[in-house]
């Protein structure tokens, strides 16, 4: 079993845990039907998302040998940074959306980067 449990399945099937907690204890609330619809519906998406990353094939390269994937990638972390900057600009004001706007162009120019290392065509 620990060969099997990656450590990309732990996060989505951990928070599919606490957002069923969290399911659980708005039963006692009165809330409408959609609150609790869409709380059940990110349980079951964390879930299937969670199983999906623990059943895929791990990374093989041409040659069939396991290929090293890294776990984490600051310019993705600064990327979805910048998104939820923008969304939340728009209730906030111009200044969030532009702080936004310059995280999400980093980001994305990271990933770019990241991309093209990885798949050999240089830094």
């Amino acid at each position: 079993m620990r060969d099997r449990l990656r450590a990309g399945a732990v996060v989505p099937l951990a928070w599919a845990g606490l957002i069923a907690i969290q399911t659980a204890i708005l039963f006692a609330f009165p809330a409408g039907r959609l609150v609790h619809l869409l709380n059940a519906g990110m349980v079951v998406a964390m879930l299937v998302i969670g199983l999906a990353l623990l059943t895929r094939p791990r990374g093989r390269d041409e040659a069939g040998s396991v290929r090293a994937v890294p776990d984490g990638s600051a310019a993705s972390v600064l990327l979805a940074g910048g998104v939820t900057a923008l969304v939340l600009g728009a209730e906030l004001g111009t200044w969030l959306v532009l702080i936004g706007a310059g995280c999400v162009v980093l980001g994305l120019g990271g990933v770019v980067r990241e991309l093209r290392a990885s798949r050999g065509g240089g830094a």
